[in-house]
């Protein structure tokens, strides 16, 4: 019984990453084109990670948004409290 809500928390904590993870890569992707042009929006995605790196951070500071920040970077402490609930219940 353990393991299974061990197991329970661990998919917890992936559908929370992974919906953070989209949901941030969606408002990156709003910053970024709004800023640069579509073309280069496009090839940054593949050529230039880096630009949706710091998008979160150029939200917050000279946009005063910080939704964006919030998803992408903080989101991730749930997502690693759902994980180590997760490892303490099933006892690995």
């Amino acid at each position: 019984m353990k393991k299974i809500v061990g197991t329970f928390f661990y998919i917890l904590a992936g559908i929370t990453g992974l919906g953070a993870g989209l949901y941030g890569t969606y408002l990156s992707f709003q910053i970024v084109f709004s800023i640069f042009p579509d073309w280069f929006a496009y090839l940054s995605f593949f050529l230039f990670p880096f630009v949706y790196a710091i998008a979160p951070f150029y939200a917050a500071f000279a946009l005063g948004d910080w939704t964006l920040f919030i998803v992408s970077y903080l989101a991730m402490v749930p997502v690693v409290i759902l994980a180590w609930l997760g490892s303490v219940i099933s006892g690995e």
